[in-house]
């Protein structure tokens, strides 16, 4: 009977695993699916040198990384962060790029974003962009947090490539050094960024 009970939690996990990698699109027609609609959003990147991959889908029935974008309207003025949770290997580690400008009625594809330093943020009306990041263990111990707000320009750079303002989708490249909140000599290189498709 033992022997029994053993395989019946064997194929519990077995079978949980199974849901787990499936997507809906094995169990639902494809005609029920909106075609206008993303199938996933991604944020992907290296943080020096380790891979970071989040990816959000519609399709997938357990869903551990996010990623989303939030817009911020003040009349035409913006702010638009776009996130990703990255959740693997029993680290949270996520990214957020804030961009901040004056008019987003004229924001448009090939806008190019620099960083946000404290002479251009006590002008009382800052435009470019912020990059943060962090990393914990599931236990809630700290590797890394840093941002680059109120450092060098040149910190920064993120590149509009696709907006799609009617359906509020996004996609664009960045790169980032933040500096280690706990550690000014400790750098972050976030390279090879890109956030695909990220609905606002």
């Amino acid at each position: 009977m033992k022997k029994q009970k053993n395989y019946h939690y064997l194929l519990f996990a077995l079978l949980a695993i199974f849901v787990s990698s499936c997507n809906l699109s094995d169990i639902i027609d494809d005609d029920d699916l909106d075609d206008d609609d993303p199938e996933s959003e991604i944020m992907s990147a290296k943080i020096n040198g380790d891979a970071f991959m989040a990816v959000d889908s519609d399709k997938t029935l357990i869903q551990l990384d996010d990623v989303d974008a939030e817009l911020n309207l003040n009349g035409d003025v913006y702010e638009l962060n776009i996130s990703g949770l990255d959740f693997g290997n029993s680290y949270l580690t996520t990214i957020t790029i804030s961009l901040r400008g004056d008019s987003y009625s004229s924001l448009k594809v090939g806008d190019e974003f620099l960083g946000i330093t404290e002479e251009s943020y006590s002008s009382g009306s800052p435009i470019g962009a912020v990059g943060i990041i962090a990393k914990a263990s599931l236990g809630g111990t700290t590797e890394f947090g840093g941002t680059t707000l109120f450092k060098e320009e040149e910190t920064i750079n993120v590149k509009i490539t696709k907006l799609d303002k009617e359906n509020e989708l996004v996609s664009g490249t960045f790169s980032f050094i933040a500096k280690d909140e706990d550690d000014d000599n400790f750098e972050i290189r976030v390279t090879d960024g890109v956030f695909t498709d990220v609905e606002f």
